[in-house]
């Protein structure tokens, strides 16, 4: 199955994008959850999110 990777800004702009071609959908949240950026990474199906993994970015501001 074909996933979308995107890495987004604070105001969820996308950054960059990605696709996955992965057996599920847990293995395709293993792969982006690999992806480490400061910035959110989200994991789409189609019109369908799947998952956000936070970045760094995010960590720092939900402590401030």
């Amino acid at each position: 199955m074909r996933y979308k990777v995107f890495v987004v800004d604070s105001n969820r702009h996308v950054i960059c994008a990605a696709k996955l071609d992965c057996i599920d959908e847990q293995a395709a949240g293993r792969r982006a959850e690999q992806i480490y950026s400061e910035h959110d990474v989200e994991l789409w199906d189609r019109d369908r999110l799947v998952a956000v993994f936070r970045g760094a970015a995010s960590n720092i501001q939900a402590m401030g």
